[in-house]
């Protein structure tokens, strides 16, 4: 199993997280994957994978498609290795990027035109430099991301306040909005257009993701890790909170997911520029 991250170009890195490489990635090696703001273009090589809901809906993606941020936990089902690239943006990037709006991305995994240029370069790679291949592969997804249709939208000031203020689990939703000057009904309006979640969903989610993708919270590398301190330090009212609030997001307690470490290191051990 292969999977790298690679840094996106300057012109994109305020809205694109990283793109990514699987080489050989076997679906059973793989987590759930938990709900998430973060969307996705996925172009796969070979034949794309059949996933699978938490409610047992069974559908086969697109060769090429977006992932739109998720409310629900899903999963990979393919008997054969996964090849594919992949384009990561952050929360809304592609709303600002493109105008695209989370509401309508939510829990979808929406056809989009394969790039062209990507297949080519895959398939002549034979005999090249892994770092050349590396480079075309950006080189691609660069262009594919320049020319993609839609405009660019600025999002409105308060809601990226609203983004910020709401990563920390404290903030409660009705103070913000009165903060912001608006209503509460206004407040999630926005943000279900915009990311495609609400303001309590992203909130949740967020302290979620930030306790999955730090490798300190596993007990394969932190075997001194006591779950109490993590409830604590994630400002969560006690352990019950912790547990019910973890597993309505992941669909496991944290004492099962935390003990779970190679699944997860696959897609949060290293980032672009991390050892």
């Amino acid at each position: 199993m292969d999977i790298l991250f690679l840094k996106p170009p300057s012109e994109f890195e305020s809205f694109v997280k990283e793109f990514w490489i699987w080489r050989e990635v076997n679906a059973n090696e793989l987590p759930w994957i938990i709900p998430s703001y973060e969307c996705e273009m996925v172009f796969h090589f070979g034949e794309p994978p059949i996933v699978e809901t938490e409610s047992g809906e069974r559908f086969r993606l697109p060769k090429s498609h977006l992932v739109g941020p998720q409310t629900r936990r899903w999963r990979v089902l393919s008997e054969s290795p996964l090849h594919l690239v992949s384009i990561r943006f952050y929360v809304a990037g592609l709303y600002t990027l493109f105008s695209k709006q989370g509401s309508v991305l939510k829990n979808q995994f929406p056809e989009m035109p394969t790039n062209e240029r990507l297949v080519s370069i895959l398939q002549n790679s034979n005999g090249e430099k892994t770092s050349v291949v590396e480079e075309k592969i950006v080189e691609a997804l660069t262009e594919y991301l320049r020319s993609y249709p839609g405009k660019s939208t600025d999002i409105p000031a308060y809601l990226r306040f609203a983004l910020l203020e709401l990563t920390n689990p404290k903030t409660s939703i009705n103070p913000l909005a009165k903060k912001l000057g608006i209503t509460r009904k206004q407040l999630e309006r926005k943000f279900q257009e915009v990311v495609g979640l609400n303001p309590s969903e992203y909130r949740s989610v967020h302290r979620v993701l930030s306790l999955v993708r730090n490798p300190e919270h596993y007990q394969t590398t932190n075997p001194n890790l006591r779950l109490t301190d993590l409830a604590h330090n994630f400002e969560y009212t006690d352990q019950s909170h912790f547990s019910n609030d973890f597993k309505r997001n992941s669909g496991s307690i944290p004492k099962d997911w935390f003990a779970e470490y190679e699944k997860m290191s696959h897609f949060y051990k290293h980032g672009p520029g991390e050892e």
